[in-house]
């Protein structure tokens, strides 16, 4: 399984749906069906966004979230759910892009003051 998808879940246990299941047979990760599509959109569209020359990365774009919805006809109540849940993955990804960031950078400014 990709590595930020554990860490998604790590970094937000209180949120029931977004819960690893595991099976007891393989002990691997099995997310529920109806989360496939969309974290099959976020694995085709992650590097659709904005990237900082500093560091940094901005959202997925709205166009490619509409564009990415056309091709596979999700649209009315179904396009809704798909940005709302498009954009929680990519708040998390971004969430847990931002911490580690912020941990190399203290981790950085820690190697210095020992200098």
């Amino acid at each position: 399984m990709l590595e930020w998808l554990e860490e998604l879940f790590e970094q937000e246990p209180d949120k029931e749906w977004l819960r690893p299941r595991r099976s007891a047979e393989h002990g691997n990760f099995e997310p529920q069906a109806w989360h496939a599509m969309y974290f099959e959109a976020f694995d085709a569209l992650q590097y659709d966004r904005f990237y900082g020359a500093m560091g940094g990365e901005g959202p997925i774009y709205y166009s490619a979230l509409s564009q990415y919805a056309r091709d596979h006809s999700i649209a009315g109540d179904r396009l809704k759910r798909f940005h709302i849940f498009m954009n929680a993955i990519d708040g998390e990804w971004l969430k847990i892009q931002r911490e580690r960031a912020e941990a190399a950078e203290a981790e950085r400014k820690s190697k210095e003051a020992r200098r």
